[in-house]
């Protein structure tokens, strides 16, 4: 037992009695006196024993006070507001940060079903499937979102993160509720994918005109035989070309963002899109040799330009990150359910760390040489979302400083 407190051995005090009896062995003692002597004995051992039963729950006592004193400084400690609930979704106890986030005082929370808070404001249907239907079943929830308009402190997007405990002998149920306020953070993503999405617009339209210009200079050096300056126009275009993918991945970024990209699906030849798409990148390199293995042709339902624009972003990869190689492998598989393409180069490959999160948004390969390859880290989260869209999936394969094969497939079914 912690505490400092061992255990006692008892040693009666009786043992005088005991001696008295003995003594008085060869005397005349009446049963009276001997019932009386022997009652004695037992009433001190019961005492001893009560003594020592009642020094241990002491020290229970205070280990338990200790362990719920840390318990709840570590609630008050936690700077996001959280709620202790039972398993009826009483609110036990809450933090100053609850408090003073949801404008409640202690006397109108604790003991309080937390649908009945603020006048039932907190009778919100999607907590309530949060905490009567998913967490039962999950036992720990993480990042439910869940927005609502508060009476007194308005619209609020709350990011929640709930786990379901067992404590004390009888396993009695408790509920953690985090509740994290990101109202600021998603209104700055918005304000910044407004942003982004009116620059690349406004840029679109000096860059088409610079584009143009560049053509008529083009043609007029053509003319005039000027061949060195036709060559410097032709990388001038190759350029703009090069800007005006780029804002176009920031425009889709933000259409994905804001829920707004479309797709335009219809039945079309599967592989007439991958030998479309092979002959335009393969006229952009001349050190790879792009080669084709392709399954006999099937026919496809979806967006025939975005999953050209995932198939042009896996082989410019191809062609960016393996600058030593010279061939690129564009094959396909078919059965009853899927059609799966793949996209192997030979270049300088993937750890375990950047195949994990490669399709995600604004990631680039690090290291050393990370300079060398230039973007914005946005094609891979835009085809990752283009394949999703169309109920496929995405993954990659790779080896470091041997190569790299990225895949999606595309359920047959429409």
């Amino acid at each position: 037992m912690k505490g400092g407190h061992p255990k006692k051995t008892l040693a009666p005090t009786t043992d005088g009695l005991r001696q008295a009896i003995s003594a008085r062995t060869d005397m005349s003692i009446t049963p009276r006196q001997e019932k009386i002597i022997k009652l004695k004995e037992s009433v001190e051992l019961t005492q001893e024993y009560t003594n020592e039963i009642i020094g241990e729950l002491n020290v229970t006592n205070e280990e338990l006070t200790i362990t719920r004193d840390y318990a709840d400084a570590i609630i008050r400690t936690v700077r996001g507001p959280l709620l202790v609930l039972n398993k009826d979704l009483r609110i036990i106890s809450a933090n100053e940060a609850f408090y003073n986030a949801f404008k409640v005082a202690p006397n109108d929370t604790e003991n309080r079903l937390l649908y009945d808070l603020g006048n039932r404001q907190w009778n919100i249907p999607k907590l309530r499937i949060l905490l009567e239907e998913i967490l039962p079943e999950k036992n720990t929830i993480e990042d439910f979102v869940v927005e609502h308009d508060f009476k007194d402190i308005g619209q609020k997007t709350m990011l929640l993160n709930a786990r379901t405990l067992q404590q004390g002998p009888d396993k009695t149920s408790l509920i953690l509720l985090a509740i994290e306020d990101i109202t600021v953070r998603q209104q700055l993503e918005q304000q910044k994918d407004e942003f982004v999405s009116i620059a690349s617009h406004e840029l679109k339209t000096p860059i088409t005109s610079v584009k143009a210009y560049t053509q008529i200079l083009g043609r007029r050096f053509r003319k005039a035989n000027d061949m060195k300056s036709v060559e410097l126009v032709e990388k001038m275009d190759s350029q703009l070309d090069k800007l005006t993918d780029l804002i176009g991945d920031l425009l889709d970024v933000t259409k994905i963002e804001a829920g707004r990209i479309q797709f335009h699906e219809s039945h079309f030849d599967f592989n007439d899109l991958v030998e479309e798409t092979v002959e335009e990148l393969q006229r952009t390199t001349e050190k790879h040799h792009i080669e084709q293995e392709l399954q006999p042709s099937r026919t496809v339902y979806g967006d025939h330009d975005r999953l050209g624009q995932v198939l042009i972003n896996f082989l410019t990869n191809a062609i960016k990150y393996s600058p030593h190689a010279d061939k690129i492998i564009v094959s396909t598989a078919v059965d009853k359910d899927n059609v799966t393409l793949s996209v192997q180069d030979f270049g300088v490959g993937l750890s375990k760390e950047d195949q994990a999160k490669v399709f995600e948004r604004f990631y680039r390969v690090g290291g050393s040489d990370q300079s060398t390859y230039p973007g914005l880290g946005l094609g891979l989260f835009i085809a990752s979302d283009i394949i999703k869209r169309h109920k496929g999936r995405v993954w990659v394969e790779s080896i470091k400083a041997k190569g790299s094969t990225f895949c999606f497939s595309l359920p047959m079914t429409k």
